[in-house]
């Protein structure tokens, strides 16, 4: 190119981009000044300006209006590509969408649309296409050019979505093998770009602050578990009483806002006020009357899940009840079930929760904890894909032509976790003995569901004429449907909760139901008899779960994977096939199940009902045995003792017994727990590391995550184990310790170490709790002469002393030796004197020589 031609070159460039810019100052002042006001309207040039060269990370808080106003401003510019904004939930979609496009004065379908799994409003006209997460692992494999596509937007990132993970790998492999003009816009609620800065290094970062208003907390103390929902409703009734605007009440889930929304029924006729509820699981309408003011202008009380945390305007808020808590789904892989249990948030869903009270004007936030306990709460929620089964995961990246490992992610799966995901697709036919995909992994992987659903659709639908059960094919369609609503009712009975089900549930149900149909070529017109056929529906969720087989004996059940369950109600059948659960401490809850018999069984495993050997764990006896069954998977029809059998057997039948069992049930010792507080609190007040070459690993934060390590270190050992105090005698700590990076290990010696000097020259071993504190038990003497607070962590957590007597009962509690030598010390001195007269009781404690000799000893 000539000097001349470069010379044009750049003053088209120079030209296009002043158009640009002229643009969108134009369409800046067209838009209301609420939006022009917000932090966000100030990074519109700079984000143009940005995206021409390389992608844009964007650090902005909540209320500063990203998901708003950055989104609309790239619609000025004139390349004419569409936009995807990706946001991590339904009702947010449909939602901003409906706002976006009511700011271009349309309804979604033109120039804005949106599109989530069974429903879409697009046009031949929409350029800003509002998608949940999952939809563009999908676009990308059907067009992995991204045909139209100019820029991608990754908004509230830092909810760290395993669908915003994979999709952002996804998305960086099309454009730097396939699509180098392709530009990604990466959002995040909080300022640490960091780590996503990490995977885009040439990335432009933006920053701007929040617009939120005051928020005033107000902390109500640390409240029992077991009274948490009758503290929430007592703060309900008081804030409509004391507060005019509307009332945000955040609770763990739908099982926790009917129990709270019972004790508040009566609000709606002493109060002008209507209560509401607000979950992922809720209808268009339901959601929709939640979100908009009331009509009848009524104050509203919204018991909510964390779906409301992010990206939704809730108007008329100005109260916010926080229950500090959120359930969790945590796949365990060595079971291969996942379970869903009540958890503290974090301190930063704790920030964005608050945040919602602060969204329209100044607010107030009420957090049923203690202030102390602030400070002790993870800073961030783990990454979910530390959380999920990846088996869905690992099939698309292999459809993709990647490993999982070799993707730009931004925390990769556990090798547990990989290795049952593997397992799971091998089993399924989806994988060869080599790992390379299959002509059936990729019929499977074009399905929109679980690889396991996804097998039964096809089974169901291959198997039906031989088994001669023609509704199979359609009962499989229902029971995807049914494991995608997370179906629930009266009936612990699949076929009575699909008949007794209200008519809105059947009809999202029936909807998704008929999509499975078409999407797997299952004919549709067997669609009611399939809801009431439980022979079909029973058969269809065995194919799906052969695992959750479960098997009468007395008043329990056990499944083929080897787990007892429970169940209440009908039915009482001897088999079932059990499509959902809950899994409570080391017990799994059926919820939802269909008889199903012998015969049937057989005829869809025919191999499963052999003669094996197998080690197991006896129960009454507390130790494995060796022995020779037969039965289905882990269900014993006979057993019979039998002789040698390797090592390795042994070693896998622990790891299996261990991995069925909640972290608190492993016999681990109180040398491993106080190991575990220590690492816990090093977390909650980012320990550092002095060791580290360069940026420290981050403190773990999950205890099962670290499990399979530690395991690993010890599964040597493990083989020789035969019983429960075996296991237990195995040095559990000292393997946890090593699972740490070298700089931790230093980090954790020093700086929290497991025993401290004091003044009289002993060393005795701290008590670190699970709450963050740590306590010291020494006998009152030892601490003559010492005045300043004793500390850890370089002086950042002060130790509670547990003060002793000469008998070593304790006589005091303090942090504040100083204070308690010149205040109650006096009243324990006058006591102490006459119950242990050889001792010596300064009066003056805080300048006497530290001793654990008696005044003879002492030669007084």
């Amino acid at each position: 190119m000539s000097a001349r031609q470069m010379e044009q070159t750049g003053d088209a460039c120079h030209s296009d981009r002043y158009n640009m810019l002229y643009d969108v100052h134009q369409w800046l002042s067209m838009l209301p000044e609420t939006l022009t006001r917000l932090p966000a309207a100030s990074l519109v040039t700079p984000l143009q300006d940005a995206l021409v060269r390389n992608h844009v990370i964007i650090g902005a808080p909540p209320g500063a209006g990203k998901s708003t106003v950055l989104p609309l401003s790239l619609l000025q510019n004139k390349s004419g590509g569409k936009i995807l904004l990706m946001q991590p939930r339904r009702v947010v979609v449909r939602n901003l969408a409906g706002y976006l496009a009511s700011l271009c004065g349309e309804e979604p379908g033109g120039k804005v649309g949106y599109r989530i799994r069974g429903e879409s409003q697009v046009g031949p006209n929409t350029q800003l296409e509002v998608i949940t997460e999952g939809i563009l692992a999908r676009m990308i494999q059907s067009d992995p050019e991204l045909t139209g596509v100019s820029t991608v937007i990754f908004d509230e990132f830092h909810e760290r979505s395993i669908h915003s993970d994979f999709g952002l790998a996804l998305a960086l492999e099309v454009q730097q093998g396939l699509r180098e003009d392709l530009r990604l816009l990466v959002m995040s609620a909080t300022l640490e770009t960091d780590a996503v800065r990490s995977l885009i290094p040439e990335a432009t970062v933006l920053s701007t602050e929040g617009r939120t208003h005051p928020v005033e907390l107000r902390y109500c103390g640390n409240v029992q578990a077991a009274a948490l929902h009758d503290q929430v409703a007592r703060q309900v009734r008081q804030a409509v009483t004391e507060h005019d605007g509307d009332v945000l009440v955040f609770l763990s889930g739908r099982g926790a806002i009917g129990r709270v929304s019972s004790q508040i029924s009566d609000l709606a006729e002493r109060y002008n006020i209507v209560v509401h509820t607000l979950s992922g699981s809720m209808d268009k309408a339901g959601q929709q009357a939640a979100i908009l003011p009331d009509p009848q202008q009524r104050q509203k009380v919204i018991l909510a899940t964390n779906i409301a945390e992010t990206s939704l305007t809730i108007e008329g808020v100005t109260v916010v009840i926080d229950s500090g808590m959120e359930n969790e789904a945590r796949f365990h892989p060595g079971s291969g079930l996942t379970t869903l249990s009540e958890q503290r948030i974090s301190q930063a869903s704790a920030v964005q929760r608050a945040g919602r009270a602060g969204r329209l004007q100044p607010g107030v936030c009420y957090r049923m904890w203690a202030e102390t306990t602030q400070h002790r709460l993870a800073r961030h929620p783990a990454p979910q894909i530390l959380r999920e089964d990846v088996t869905g995961l690992l099939l698309d990246a292999l459809c993709w032509g990647s490993p999982l490992t070799d993707l730009p992610l931004l925390t990769q799966p556990t090798e547990a976790q990989l290795t049952v995901a593997m397992d799971s697709l091998t089993e399924l036919g989806a994988v060869d003995d080599n790992g390379t995909v299959t002509r059936y992994g990729r019929a499977l992987s074009a399905l929109p569901c679980h690889p396991r659903l996804a097998h039964m659709l096809l089974q169901a639908l291959n198997q039906a004429p031989s088994l001669n059960v023609p509704t199979l094919p359609a009962a499989a369609a229902w029971v995807a449907a049914a494991s995608d609503e997370g179906l629930s009712g009266s009936s612990a009975r699949l076929s009575d909760s699909l008949i007794k089900a209200p008519p809105p549930v059947i009809k999202r149900l029936r909807r998704q139901a008929e999509r499975y149909c078409k999407q797997a070529g299952i004919p549709k017109h067997d669609l009611d008899a399939a809801r009431q056929d439980s022979n079909a529906l029973a058969m269809a969720t065995a194919l799906a779960y052969p695992q959750r087989v479960a098997y009468r004996r007395g008043s329990s059940y056990k499944l083929a994977s080897g787990k007892g369950a429970t169940l209440t109600g009908h039915p009482q059948a001897d088999w079932l096939a059990v499509l959902d659960g809950q899994q409570i401490g080391s017990e799994f809850r059926i919820r939802l199940a269909e008889p199903i018999g012998e015969v049937q069984l057989r005829s869809l495993y025919p191999e499963a009902f052999s003669q094996r050997k197998v080690v197991r764990f006896n129960d009454e006896r507390q130790c494995m045995e060796a022995r020779e069954v037969t039965g289905f998977g882990n269900i014993d029809i006979t057993s019979e003792p039998t002789g040698k059998v390797p090592a390795q057997a042994w070693r896998k039948a622990w790891l299996s017994w261990l991995s069925q069992r909640e972290e608190s049930a492993w016999p681990l010792g109180e040398a491993f727990w106080q190991w575990w507080h220590r690492v816990q609190l090093a977390a909650s007040i980012e320990l550092p590391q002095p060791q580290a070459y360069q940026s420290p690993d981050p403190w773990p934060v999950a205890l099962d995550l670290l499990l399979p390590a530690i395991t690993e270190h010890l599964a040597g050992r493990l083989g020789s184990c035969r019983t429960k105090d075996d296991l237990a005698a195995l040095p559990w700590a000292q393997a946890a310790h090593q699972t740490l990076s070298w700089p931790q290990q230093q980090a954790l010696d020093s700086l929290l170490p497991e025993s401290l000097t004091v003044p009289s020259g002993q060393q005795h071993r701290c008590r670190y709790t699970a709450d963050g504190t740590v306590v010291l038990a020494v006998r009152m003497g030892e601490m003559y002469g010492q005045t300043a607070p004793l500390t850890v962590a370089g002086g950042r957590v002060k130790v509670i002393l547990e003060l002793l007597s000469p008998a070593r009962r304790p006589l005091q509690t303090t942090s504040n030796l100083e204070a308690f030598w010149q205040g109650s010390y006096r009243e324990i001195q006058k006591e102490m004197k006459g119950r242990y007269p050889k001792h010596f009781w300064p009066d003056d404690p805080g300048s006497a020589t530290p001793t654990t000799r008696t005044k003879k000893a002492m030669g007084r």
